[in-house]
């Protein structure tokens, strides 16, 4: 008999696990400013920025709002597809996780400001976090072929789905939950019981993927699911937490931790 646990679902964040930030798009705008850097020295000066944002309280000052969050029109008057960083006791949060970003791959103190004013319109005309994330269509694909339910707990701004389905990251998911729809974000754990709920999934058999720590693992192991972080360098994650490099070895990970649903009698994907 094996020991391992079962696990009927894998719930996916979005921003920073199924979609990224535009990183070319990033270093071109940097570039044409004489700031040196490249999509990939922003890709790993991005873990930084992460961290940044942790310290910086938001989850636990905010309500998590999260880096992928865009705030109402209503909330700010920014029109009609709003602009991150523009609720109020926001900015300051997405400001951290961007200067962050930027100060580790290199940029100096006097152009960091001007960058992250861009990145927030470039973000109000297109959506920043607009590219798939490596290895995700892939894992979305390998673990529906396994029987594992799908699905999206997103903190957005109402914009989750209409970006997933651009990269070509809704395809396989059974549906998205987007914290601006359901008026609760996360860590609440909250929104992972609506997801829960909807898929009629145990929530210690259902497993939340994401990449930060401040406000996916914080809430999905409040609301009683299993947890793993994407650390691409390997520092980010708490001493001896589930991690994984990428989402290249998302689905082989889960494999080779969990039974799939059909040794336990799991319903095949809708």
């Amino acid at each position: 008999m094996s020991a391992r646990p079962g696990l009927d679902a894998v719930i996916f964040d979005a921003g920073g696990t199924l979609i990224r930030l535009d990183f070319e798009w990033m270093a071109d705008d940097l570039a044409r400013r004489g700031v040196v850097t490249s999509p990939d020295a922003l890709r790993r000066a991005e873990v930084a920025g992460r961290r940044a944002y942790d310290a910086s309280g938001g989850p636990a000052r905010h309500g998590a709002a999260q880096l992928m969050w865009i705030a109402a029109p209503a909330a700010n008057g920014a029109g009609a597809n709003g602009a991150i960083g523009e609720a109020p006791g926001y900015r300051g949060d997405i400001h951290a996780y961007f200067a962050g970003t930027l100060a580790a791959a290199g940029a100096s103190d006097a152009a960091i400001e001007p960058a992250i004013a861009r990145f927030f319109g470039r973000d109000r005309e297109r959506g920043l976090w607009s590219r798939p994330m490596e290895g995700a269509r892939e894992a979305i694909d390998a673990l529906g072929a396994m029987g594992f339910r799908l699905a999206v707990v997103s903190n957005s701004d109402g914009r989750a789905e209409r970006h997933l389905t651009h990269a070509d990251m809704r395809r396989g998911v059974e549906f998205v939950v987007d914290s601006h729809v359901v008026g609760v974000e996360k860590p609440d754990p909250r929104i992972f019981a609506i997801a829960l709920e909807r898929l009629g999934v145990d929530p210690a058999r259902a497993l939340y993927v994401g990449d930060i720590r401040s406000v996916d693992e914080t809430g999905a192991l409040a609301a009683g699911m299993r947890f793993v972080l994407i650390d691409p360098l390997g520092d980010y994650a708490a001493p001896g937490a589930p991690r994984i490099d990428d989402m290249h070895a998302l689905a082989q990970w889960v494999d080779a931790t969990f039974e799939r649903p059909h040794a336990h009698g799991g319903r095949a994907p809708r």
